[in-house]
């Protein structure tokens, strides 16, 4: 199973590593790729992540702080979005 990330997923990771490069370009690379990494587990295990909480979605935590909320189709996992956890989910996420 395939995973795809979103547009709305992939500015958001984009918009987080960019503030981390402000202050330390070679941690953001580290942390995206640490991101990419987990996220693309979900290839072969697409039920990893616990119960959304919202309706047909999973959240998988990708870092300390960092959670991705992510949907399984039949052919492939969709990458949502990317959250702080100390943030609060928008509705209908």
């Amino acid at each position: 199973m395939k995973v795809r990330w979103t547009r709305r997923a992939l500015a958001d990771l984009n918009r987080l590593s960019d503030r981390i490069a402000q202050d330390k370009p070679l941690a953001a690379d580290e942390f995206v790729r640490a991101i990419a990494d987990k996220v693309a587990r979900l290839q072969e295990f697409p039920l990893l992540g616990r119960k959304g909480a919202y309706q047909d979605t999973r959240e998988l935590v990708v870092h300390k702080n960092y959670l991705v909320t992510y949907r399984v189709r039949a052919d492939e996992v969709q990458a949502l979005q990317v959250w702080h956890l100390a943030r609060n989910l928008p509705r209908g996420a």
